[in-house]
């Protein structure tokens, strides 16, 4: 399983399935399905843009309806969060990050910088 060591350099394995851009005033959504019994999803930073100026917010939650974290964004262009303590997910559940609907022509794109399984 790879971790994250805080290493300089240290790589994280990417996927596709750490990106989503989807259509205008459209919720972008990464969901990292249960990986099993005592399986975590852990992630250590987020990046996002809106192209335009939104309405929307980002969050994640761990579990459907079990947000621990969220915000709301107002400002057009490119923002990120990086956290000195990674987020991580419970045991065999999934993990859900959106970043709501811009609004009216606004598009939103979401990408995970780090995401593993420990």
């Amino acid at each position: 399983m790879p971790t994250l060591t805080g290493v300089p350099g240290a790589a994280v394995a990417v996927s596709t399935s750490d990106v989503h851009g989807p259509a205008a005033n459209t919720a972008a959504i990464v969901t990292y399905a249960a990986a099993g019994a005592g399986v975590c999803h852990c992630i250590s930073g987020i990046a996002y843009s809106y192209l335009g100026v939104p309405t929307g917010s980002l969050k994640i939650e761990d579990g459907s309806g079990n947000v621990v974290f969220q915000l709301d964004t107002g400002i057009a262009g490119v923002g990120s969060f990086q956290f000195p303590r990674p987020k991580k997910g419970s045991p065999n559940t999934d993990m859900i990050i959106t970043l709501g609907a811009g609004g009216v022509a606004v598009t939103g794109k979401l990408s995970i910088l780090n995401h593993w399984t420990e």
